[in-house]
């Protein structure tokens, strides 16, 4: 009877194996003669049409190639994956499932074997998918593209994620998916994937809590989601932020003016930061110094002043400035311990323009009197944290 095709390799990679090892020691050759008997064992196997002789080949082939597959070489890992990789869809899924678990960890396992397990349904693949070091980004990619959610879950748990793998992930994955990236801390993402996560967040308060709490978020997109979401999710976003000490809070506070000294060093303050950190030098700067200036309509020196304040980045103040209807300015001017009838005229000044009706003006004020002082200065706290994690990035 002749050999099927993948017996042939067999018949060759023995072939291979005896001439390269006639003239060893004869220790050594014992011990590749009893390997070589096994081989030949191997391949009188293939010749079994039954399902029960392909999967016990399949199972010997494999624990064979576990014995040492760190010391085989090209031509031997070869021959293994050629003759695995012609069995490997002849057997019954829970012997390709036992296949993937066996093999998934190994480094050097055959590529077109392991490509083979990862397009496989998702009980066959999941191991390859989540933990083989032989698939590349390039080849997660074209799976995700193709492939269930199940598998784009599996994708998702690996130890390292990177970018191009999780801008499709983020496009394509449903909430398991998205569940599953922002709690795995090897998950890395590019600027265009992540604001494609914080989008699809939205509505989904689990999702971001989950991502508030990533120390990659972009400061401005954790700004997006802790203002947008429910007050008892921010409660939420600061207790799973508070994991700085006291002297680390501190080093916090202190940033700003290390900023203000550098910058004053460099010439680098614009005329308002200037005149702002010489009242502050004076023990000027004050609410009622920022009521003066919002009564002038010095903008720049009142968020100037209001940043120095409260010790955030003037850019965070100018934004709340210029989105009035937000509570980020409640939150701001709550944090500095401004009076309400001062916040109430704040308001007033910077709607002059009356961009905003009276009922959202009324609804800023009572947002104010229901905002917590201790609260605020939480939340400026966790802002802070965000843009101090930004630069160090």
């Amino acid at each position: 009877m002749a050999y099927p095709p993948f017996a042939l390799d067999w018949v060759g990679y023995i072939d291979y194996h005896r001439s390269f090892f006639h003239k060893t020691p004869k220790r050594i050759k014992l011990i590749v003669d009893d390997k070589l008997t096994h081989l030949e064992s191997l391949a009188r196997l293939t010749k079994e049409n039954s399902e029960d002789g392909r999967q016990q080949l399949l199972r010997e082939v494999t624990d064979m190639f576990m014995e040492t597959p760190d010391t085989l070489n090209e031509r031997e890992i070869a021959y293994f994956g050629e003759i695995m990789g012609s069995m490997v869809h002849q057997v019954e899924a829970t012997v390709r499932q036992h296949l993937s678990e066996t093999i998934s960890f190994v480094g050097n396992a055959p590529k077109d074997l392991i490509l083979s397990l990862a397009n496989d349904e998702i009980e066959v693949a999941l191991p390859v998918l989540k933990n083989s070091d032989a698939l590349g980004d390039d080849e997660l990619v074209e799976i995700a593209q193709k492939h269930s959610q199940e598998h784009l879950n599996a994708i998702a748990q690996r130890a390292m994620v990177g970018e191009t793998v999780t801008d499709v992930l983020v496009e394509k994955g449903d909430t398991t998916v998205l569940g599953t990236l922002a709690g795995n801390t090897g998950a890395q993402f590019s600027r265009n994937g992540m604001e494609t996560f914080v989008e699809r967040a939205k509505e989904n308060e689990n999702l971001e809590l989950s991502l508030s709490q990533r120390q990659d978020v972009p400061a401005d997109l954790a700004q997006d989601i802790y203002w947008r979401v429910s007050e008892a999710l921010r409660e939420k976003i600061l207790s799973a932020n508070e994991g700085l000490d006291d002297a680390q809070v501190q080093g916090l506070l202190q940033e700003a003016d290390k900023w203000f000294a550098e910058q004053k060093e460099k010439g680098g303050l614009t005329p308002a930061e200037k005149f702002i950190a010489r009242k502050d030098k004076m023990k000027q700067l004050d609410t009622e110094l920022l009521l003066t200036l919002i009564r002038q309509d010095k903008i720049p020196e009142f968020v100037a002043g209001l940043g120095r304040l409260v010790n955030i980045d003037p850019d965070v103040v100018r934004q709340a400035v210029f989105d009035p209807e937000s509570e980020k300015l409640a939150v701001l001017c709550k944090a500095a311990e401004v009076d309400f009838d001062v916040f109430g005229e704040i308001v007033y000044c910077i709607n002059l323009n009356e961009e905003t009706d009276d009922k959202d003006m009324e609804a800023l004020l009572g947002v104010y009197q229901r905002i917590d002082t201790t609260m605020a200065q939480r939340t400026l706290r966790f802002l802070r944290t965000r843009l101090k994690l930004q630069k160090k990035t």
